[in-house]
């Protein structure tokens, strides 16, 4: 918030709150940014549904989150519930919450002792009349 504001910044909103339930109002918001969170979850799925939820007819939603991988000490020692998501998992949460895909980008790593490809995906909310026609 500090960040934000000495760049005086002051049409963002940062809010802390339930990601299955999000304290806020319903086709509020023209971007969403879920940033390295879903590998924490039980249901990363029902996350992005309330994500769209919030969304306004045209707006983004954007994930940064980890490729799969096999770095279990992640799970021990920093609590993540999963090693990663593919393409297809992701795409099938932006389906199933009425959001169209518009593609991702892979970040490889730039060290030769790193093992994490951080993945970026991008969803648009349709407009209402795209999801009743479907």
């Amino acid at each position: 918030r500090t960040r934000l504001e000495n760049a005086g910044i002051r049409n963002v909103q940062l809010r802390q709150g339930d990601l299955y339930a999000l304290p806020v109002e319903r086709d509020g918001y023209d971007l969403v940014i879920v940033h390295q969170v879903l590998h924490y979850l039980d249901d990363p799925g029902a996350a992005v549904s309330e994500a769209a939820r919030v969304m306004a007819p045209g707006a983004r939603l954007l994930i940064a989150d980890f490729a799969p991988h096999k770095e279990e000490f992640l799970r021990e020692e920093f609590a993540h519930r999963r090693l990663g998501f593919s393409d297809r998992e992701v795409e099938s949460w932006f389906a199933t919450a009425g959001l169209a895909n518009a593609g991702g980008e892979t970040i490889a790593p730039h060290g030769a002792d790193e093992k994490l490809t951080v993945k970026l995906w991008l969803a648009i909310a349709k407009a209402k009349s795209e999801i009743e026609a479907a």
